[in-house]
């Protein structure tokens, strides 16, 4: 890009224009009222000389405010104007990032499954070697498989195409038959604490609330670093069943707290990069808040670990 193009461009960003448009309108206001008081005290002085009676008539600092009034009113709609393209462009950097990553994501077990399926059929290896090739690419298949799971799932989030067939499952149950035959996908030496409360019941999608308790172990497992240490406990809270999922990791700061839930956000370590699309929690949330239940994460600072806790309502039967 040229050097004109790139000074047009600074020029006529919307940051700049609307500073521009800022000092324009404060002249416009400075010049307006000192007109207007100029002239009003020239007409009060030639009324005064030559005929009193019209005071009586003139309408005073009334044309002033009003002009005032436009001139805010219009400020008004430029201000809206930039806060709805500031919007639009934080919306379409963060869906530019999430395209990045997931063609990353796709992209990188892909790679993993072509190179291992070379590599078995140029060298022709081992028993033993064969059998490690073909879980890691399990592996790879299984992370694919979320990454679509995720991304049809925010879609029909989003678009709303269908509602949800929500049944009545025991959680307990539920949870632990999920975790039985999901623990080997868990990083290994993985340090897993399970209380479960039994007999606690809710009306949920089990396909999406095995998305959701997926989403939060992997979540909890990349932002621990070294060896995973994960609780997951299954309580009654009042008229409210409670799932926790807590780790020992990374933890997170307060402001951190309040985005982590967004569509497309998603944590940055300035020391390394973690995979994912930040998709995720927005899913957890999505699906939580579709039952009629509730998502809070805790966290007491960084290095302190982090707590997500869903509530689904009861149901009594």
């Amino acid at each position: 890009m040229s050097y004109q193009m790139k000074l047009i461009r600074r020029i006529f960003n919307p940051v700049i224009a609307l500073v521009a448009i800022q000092l324009v309108w404060v002249a416009v206001v400075v010049l307006w009222v000192t007109w207007f008081v100029g002239r009003h005290r020239q007409l009060k002085e030639l009324a005064t000389r030559y005929s009193p009676e019209l005071l009586a008539r003139t309408e005073g600092w009334s044309p002033l405010v009003q002009g005032l009034l436009l001139l805010a009113a219009i400020l008004a709609g430029v201000y809206t104007l930039f806060i709805f393209w500031r919007r639009q462009s934080r919306l379409y950097q963060e869906q530019r990032e999430f395209i990045t990553q997931v063609t990353h994501e796709l992209k990188s077990p892909l790679a993993s499954i072509q190179l291992h399926l070379e590599t078995i059929q140029l060298r022709r290896p081992s028993a033993e070697r064969l059998d490690s090739f073909v879980d890691t690419m399990l592996d790879d298949t299984h992370r694919l498989h979320s990454q679509i799971d995720n991304l049809l799932l925010a879609a029909r989030i989003e678009q709303r195409r269908r509602p949800a067939d929500r049944r009545t499952i025991d959680l307990s149950a539920f949870l632990q038959k999920y975790l039985d035959d999901n623990r080997d996908r868990l990083p290994p030496g993985t340090r897993l604490e399970l209380q479960l409360e039994p007999d606690l019941k809710a009306a949920v999608e089990p396909d999406e609330l095995g998305t959701v308790l997926r989403n939060l172990l992997e979540n909890a497992v990349l932002y621990s670093p070294g060896v995973p240490e994960l609780e997951l406990r299954l309580s009654r809270k009042g008229r409210w069943a409670a799932i926790s999922v807590k780790d020992h990791g990374r933890g997170l700061a307060a402001a951190e707290l309040r985005k982590i839930f967004r569509r497309f956000y998603r944590v940055e370590q300035p020391d390394e990069r973690i995979r994912g699309t930040g998709l995720g929690l927005y899913i957890v949330q999505s699906v939580i808040e579709g039952c009629g239940g509730t998502v809070q994460a805790e966290s007491a600072g960084p290095g302190c670990g982090c707590t997500i806790t869903l509530q689904l309502p009861l149901v009594e039967k």
